[in-house]
């Protein structure tokens, strides 16, 4: 239940370290209009207006089967049973950014399909709802050398005077450790619309994907991760100069934009502005040794090949800037178990379990460990944890979810 923003990344890295600069705001005008992708300036007009949150007669006809005349928190309740009945479900599909009314009918979508449907069947309960971001720190993707990934996960949030309530694709891998941003439905849209643009891209429909992530910033012109996505429809399409206005938009708007960085080192270098290239590669470099989530990733690359004394090395570095973090513990006993040291690896094991305050995420803990135990039973951890108390019940754990 990830909203993905992908972008190309090259991973070059610079002599020496830098503070960045903030760039100043580029002309915009050739990126805005479309007219490379389009053939002629873009008519407002022909901007998508997809009604994400609007229901159907015959979705709204169910909505009134469910707990007539009680409270709306108790109408709310009644639907979140019925869905964990399975009266009616969804499937998880990464690649669908649907509508809400869609997302019912197709039984199929992301986490912001179906939060886009739980928000709009909420509210026809007359319960509060809102788009709640939380802010999952960024994991840099595997699958393609040259891609980058950051994800923003979304759910919903109800309150009432009875407390408040987060209903989430997998609540059982959502973590409310991170930070959470409520988003106003303008601004939720606006991901909505990118995300589109986004499949768009990635199934060379270049004109609508232009369309979808010119709408997402009519909503939220500040958006910095929407110019990064626009700058990157441009830069895989080989428009170059309005890809760089795009890429430095996203900088002026957030002058730490990892990725807008990193894909204006690509461009540069790639078009022979090799000066200007080595500018953003130093840049990058700043920004990514600062940054505790890239130095995970690293670690977790080397204890997947093998290599765990890089692995230790990486992590102890990312928890000096950030210890707080159950994932950083985790991993790091992993390494220290794969090295023999078994203290140390318990040590780690008991931070991660008192850090990890979710359930779900504890469970999956225990399987991974449970794993490990059956793999090399010579090598005993049964200790490793706290006394805490953790449900056994089964579990379907998605250890890639949980950075695993």
């Amino acid at each position: 239940m990830k909203t993905p923003i992908v972008v190309a990344l090259c991973l070059m890295l610079g002599a020496c370290t830098t503070a960045p600069t903030r760039v100043p705001p580029p002309d915009i005008g050739a990126a805005i209009s479309g007219e490379a992708i389009l053939g002629r300036p873009l008519d407002p007009a022909r901007l998508p207006d997809d009604q994400p949150l609007t229901l159907t007669p015959q979705l709204r006809a169910y909505l009134a089967t469910i707990a007539p005349g009680r409270r709306p928190d108790q109408r709310l309740a009644a639907l979140i049973r019925a869905f964990e009945a399975r009266e009616f479900h969804v499937d998880y599909d990464s690649e669908s950014t649907l509508t809400a009314s869609e997302t019912y009918a197709e039984r199929r979508g992301n986490c912001m399909a179906f939060t886009l449907m739980m928000v709009a069947m909420a509210r026809e309960l007359g319960a509060d709802a809102y788009f709640n971001q939380v802010d999952v720190p960024p994991v840099w993707g595997q699958d393609e050398p040259q891609s980058f990934v950051i994800y923003r996960h979304i759910n919903m949030v109800s309150e009432s005077s009875r407390g408040r309530r987060v209903v989430d694709f997998n609540l059982a891998a959502y973590d409310p450790v991170y930070d959470q941003i409520k988003l106003t439905d303008t601004e939720a849209l606006a991901q909505y619309y990118s995300n589109r643009g986004v499949e768009l891209m990635r199934h060379d429909r270049s004109e609508e994907a232009f369309l979808y992530l010119r709408k997402a910033l009519q909503l939220r012109p500040g958006g910095s991760d929407l110019w990064s996505n626009l700058g990157s429809l441009y830069s895989r399409l080989g428009y170059r100069d309005e890809a760089e206005q795009s890429y430095r938009q996203a900088l002026a708007l957030n002058s730490g934009h990892l990725v807008a960085i990193s894909n204006l080192e690509r461009l540069y270098r790639s078009s022979g502005r090799i000066v200007l290239a080595d500018e953003y590669a130093e840049r990058a470099r700043y920004h990514r040794e600062r940054n505790p989530y890239y130095l995970y990733y690293q670690a977790r690359t080397a204890y997947e090949h093998g290599d765990y004394p890089l692995a230790k090395k990486q992590l102890k570095h990312a928890l000096r800037q950030y210890e707080d973090d159950h994932r950083f513990h985790f991993l790091m006993a992993l390494t220290k178990y794969r090295m023999g040291d078994m203290e140390g690896s318990r040590e780690d094991f008991r931070e991660a379990f008192l850090l990890a305050e979710n359930q779900g995420t504890r469970n999956a803990y225990l399987h991974k460990l449970e794993y490990l135990q059956r793999a090399q039973p010579d090598q005993k951890v049964e200790n490793s944890s706290p006394k805490v108390n953790v449900s056994r019940r089964p579990y379907r754990s998605n250890l890639d979810l949980l950075g695993f």
